[in-house]
């Protein structure tokens, strides 16, 4: 023990951590640990796996470890498991494209918002990043039925705070991906 408190080692870190992006702070830590002869996750973070070490396991086997970073980063801290992934989407050859057959929602509105958090939340599984344009989004909502060609305009002007840009450009927000969370759970458990 270095007679330091915990408080001023998690200083002392942080600042070490603050100049280099996210994805880079994450094999840091996970080759700290390694280093240390320690698991990843370590933790708070393993209470989403029941404490069993799933997630850890996971993250070292199959097709986890071809997702990017961030979108394991993104299962870890929603609790979302790659076998729910897999009941919603075709994780192939560094693609995951939307398998589910029917999207969640009440009315045409709001399985249009699940389509584009959907199509969001594959781009993250696919390349790290939730942005993604509209024709994409837009193709989802066609093939699951929910495209209201003479309201799709209307729907999308109103869609709240769970993806902001433009058609070019849209990105899942963080109650966005927290959404997509929660729609992962809901497609993969009915």
């Amino acid at each position: 023990m270095t007679g330091k408190k915990t408080t001023e080692i998690v200083s002392e870190v942080v600042e070490l951590l603050t100049p280099i992006e996210s994805e880079e702070r994450i094999r840091v830590i996970q080759a700290s640990l390694t280093l240390l002869g320690e698991t990843f996750p370590v933790g708070p973070a393993r209470a989403a796996d029941g404490g069993g070490g799933q997630v850890a396991a996971e993250h070292d086997e199959g097709e986890i470890s071809t997702l990017p970073a961030r979108g394991r980063a993104w299962m870890r801290q929603y609790g979302v498991s790659l076998e729910e992934i897999q009941q919603v989407f075709l994780l192939e050859n560094g693609h995951a494209d939307v398998i589910a057959g029917e999207i969640p929602g009440k009315n045409k509105r709001e399985k249009t918002y699940s389509a584009y958090v959907l199509t969001g939340l594959a781009k993250l599984l696919s390349t790290g990043t939730p942005t993604f344009d509209d024709k994409s989004a837009r193709a989802l909502c066609v093939s699951s039925g929910c495209y209201d060609q003479s309201n799709h305009s209307v729907i999308i002007k109103d869609r709240g705070n769970e993806f902001t840009g433009t058609k070019d450009a849209w990105s899942l927000t963080a109650p966005g991906l927290k959404r997509a969370a929660t729609l992962v759970k809901e497609m993969s458990h009915s």
